[in-house]
């Protein structure tokens, strides 16, 4: 098996890019999202921090009046350093996590990341995010497909190579349940057959947030409702980007790393688990357990899959390695 700091590093250099692709195509579709659809009394932005799991930092640094604004949210959300699951952290900690493993990453892998992290810091990148936001995250999320693309076409098919395929996995699972769940923090109501227009429009922005729009439309053959777009982002196995073929995905890249009857079983076995019970879940089951306490047991159970996963291959303890409040340390982890 490699050193286990090359294989921690892969693990969250994927982590970290995946939740920039994550959000750079979240603040895309928003911004759009809320010049297109009339949103009268309800909130346009604070769903963007609910659905990263930031509100209680976000509102006890933001007055009142702010915490619905655009800009102060995106302000937030893509350049506050202090915020460790800002697109500016995750940047910072992508490239930290490669920059460390230099060796074992392609030289490819590494001038993508680098001239992303390079443009984003820039004079440059400010002047596009104040004049064009549409195309600023674009490129964003651009640069990180361009990233995975470069992660299949040129990196060796060692244990980096699994453990990093691994990280973005579960780390797309994680991001997918959130953008769904992104419908309960904006309006409130779980998947039902008779919704709203803006309700159809909110839907039809979780599956662009999701890379989804044109899959899904292939599939239902041109029915919008929510009950199906919820059915297809978490059980749509020829969808990449959806839980069930995301689990899939990590379930086969933790195989790749596995050492049967070891300490490394518990990882595989919880795997293994969450695998098996969404596999044999419906739509009807969805519903019954409600949408969001579906979503949040989806979130937590990968949390734990990600906590072991540390704690068995990569030594120390996730508590000893938590956030740390500013990039201007060396590394972060979360699960």
């Amino acid at each position: 098996m490699i050193v286990s700091r090359v294989a921690e590093n892969a693990f969250w250099l994927a982590r970290y890019l995946e939740r920039v692709a994550s959000m750079s195509r979240m603040m895309y579709v928003n911004v759009n999202f809320v010049l297109d659809v009339n949103l009268e009394g309800v909130p346009r932005w604070m769903p963007m921090v609910m659905a990263v799991d930031a509100e209680k930092e976000f509102l006890a640094r933001t007055p009142e009046d702010k915490r619905d604004d655009a800009e102060t949210v995106q302000q937030f959300l893509c350049w506050d350093r202090d915020h460790p699951n800002s697109i500016a952290s995750d940047l910072y900690f992508a490239r930290e996590n490669a920059r460390t493993i230099r060796e074992t990453i392609s030289l490819e892998m590494w001038e993508s990341l680098n001239g992303l992290s390079l443009w984003f810091n820039s004079a440059d990148g400010r002047k596009l995010y104040q004049r064009e936001r549409f195309e600023f995250y674009q490129r964003l999320r651009d640069q990180c497909v361009m990233f995975q693309g470069f992660v299949l076409e040129t990196m060796l098919r060692s244990e980096a190579y699994h453990f990093m395929r691994l990280g973005t996995s579960l780390e797309r699972a994680v991001q997918t349940a959130r953008m769904l769940d992104l419908k309960h923090h904006a309006l409130g109501s779980a998947a039902r057959t008779a919704e709203w227009p803006r309700e159809i429009a909110q839907w039809q922005a979780i599956l662009r947030t999701c890379s989804a729009i044109e899959p899904y439309f292939k599939v239902a053959q041109g029915e919008l409702s929510g009950p199906r777009v919820v059915e297809f982002l978490l059980f749509e196995k020829k969808f990449p980007h959806s839980v069930i073929r995301s689990l899939e995905q990590a379930r086969k890249f933790l195989k790749q790393v596995r050492t049967r009857g070891s300490s490394t079983d518990r990882s595989f076995k919880a795997l293994e688990d969450l695998h098996r019970q969404l596999d044999a879940m419906s739509m009807e089951d969805v519903v019954q357990r409600g949408l969001h306490k579906a979503l949040m047991w989806i979130d937590s159970a990968i949390a734990g899959i990600c906590a072991a996963v540390q704690e068995e291959y990569f030594l120390a303890p996730p508590q000893v390695r938590r956030h740390r409040k500013s990039p201007q340390r060396k590394l972060s982890r979360t699960v």
